[in-house]
């Protein structure tokens, strides 16, 4: 649906039949959704929803004669942060959650096709190189923020932009981006020193349009391709061309993700300029448990400075860490299902999941009574 504010002509999401058509060609009429986690730590039990939600839709699917199958995809784009050993990880996760993927792959193995779109996109005058800082470019969105503040207050003709809100590369020649971008393929420049950036729309009221960053150099090993590669695509560039190219039916991904997803974002956008098929997107709330610490970066920072005997502590709640604790993949899926799917933001009671695991061990566990430090006790004057 059109968001409020957004007329026709920014609706991205509008879909061309030729592709609807090959993609139902493709899919034979099946749902399709995607789990597509980035393999740069341990999935907690956050992602147990994420994975309850889309095999589950994958499956509700089947059981009501429409077919439906899901992808497990990983999110490889960022070598420095991507491990083998996560990718491992998340694997025996899926499996031990009782989760059949119809396929394992990786937006690594798009690499090409990814990096022949760029250079399409430059084509179409719709991505350029551009080498200002970090601190540059966020000067630059600091304008942009401010001049759509006034813009909503004002009254009359649209202002133009203020000098400086625009990167002074994005009016390059579509051949000189084209040298350009080659030239960071081939390793011509030091990490930072140049980027390829979407040619969005400055003028939109969504930010996320505001020229996102498509491509940048790592001189950094990947896990899967090894050195074969020093530019590494954005999850903003990667993430809707693999859901269309694996012919992703629906697209589920938690609320922080809405401005990218929205018809006016850069995910439909993106689509839109390359003429690719486009899935249906939709978000969701995503899962807190009080008492719980759930962001990855800060379960990482426990892990490596040693507050923590590693991704499996018991007292975190990786689900390796909640395997070792003591619950069962059959408890983590009740829960997931407990707390359901919704749009407004909720904290589940860790009490609920405790409740959960009691239940399933009271139909399940044999129990036994036991003295396991018994001590002799000699009793006199006894009769």
């Amino acid at each position: 649906p059109l968001r409020e504010g957004v007329d026709a002509a920014h609706n991205y999401a509008a879909q061309e039949p030729v592709h609807l058509k090959e993609h139902l060609a493709a899919t034979g009429g099946k749902y399709r959704t995607r789990f597509p986690p980035e393999p740069n730590g341990y999935l907690h039990i956050g992602h147990a929803k994420a994975m309850n939600f889309n095999f589950g839709q994958a499956r509700l699917a089947r059981e009501a004669g429409l077919g439906g199958e899901t992808v497990m995809r990983f999110d490889d784009t960022n070598p420095t942060a991507e491990e083998q050993e996560f990718i491992d990880s998340i694997l025996d996760n899926v499996a031990w959650l009782g989760h059949e993927p119809v396929k394992v792959t990786y937006s690594s193995d798009y690499f090409q096709d990814l990096y022949d779109l760029a250079v399409r996109l430059i084509d179409a005058g719709s991505a350029y190189v551009c080498h200002q800082s970090a601190d540059e470019v966020k000067a630059s969105r600091a304008l942009l923020r401010a001049y759509h503040t006034s813009k909503r207050t004002s009254a009359g003709a649209v202002p133009p932009l203020p000098a400086g809100a625009a990167s002074p590369h994005r009016e390059r020649s579509v051949e000189e981006n084209r040298r350009l971008f080659l030239r960071m393929k081939q390793g011509r420049y030091a990490e930072g020193e140049a980027f390829l950036r979407m040619k969005g729309d400055l003028h939109s009221d969504n930010p996320a349009l505001w020229d996102p960053a498509a491509y940048r150099i790592m001189y950094h090993a990947h896990p899967r391709t090894a050195d074969a590669w020093c530019v590494y695509p954005t999850y903003d560039y990667t993430h809707c061309i693999v859901d269309s190219l694996e012919d992703i039916t629906h697209s589920l991904c938690t609320l922080e993700f809405e401005t990218r997803q929205a018809v006016d974002g850069p995910y439909y956008w993106l689509l839109d300029r390359l003429r690719l098929y486009k899935p249906v997107t939709w978000e969701y709330s995503r899962l807190n448990l009080t008492h719980s610490l759930m962001s990855k970066r800060k379960l990482k920072y426990l892990v490596n400075h040693g507050h923590v005997s590693g991704w499996d502590d018991p007292r975190l709640v990786t689900l390796d860490g909640l395997r070792r604790r003591g619950f069962s993949a059959g408890a983590i899926n009740r829960f997931c299902e407990a707390v359901g799917v919704t749009r407004a933001k909720m904290t589940a009671r860790w009490q609920l999941l405790e409740q959960i695991a009691r239940h399933e061990l009271d139909a399940a566990a044999p129990r036994r009574f036991a003295v396991l430090c018994p001590l002799e006790v000699r009793l006199t004057g006894v009769p």
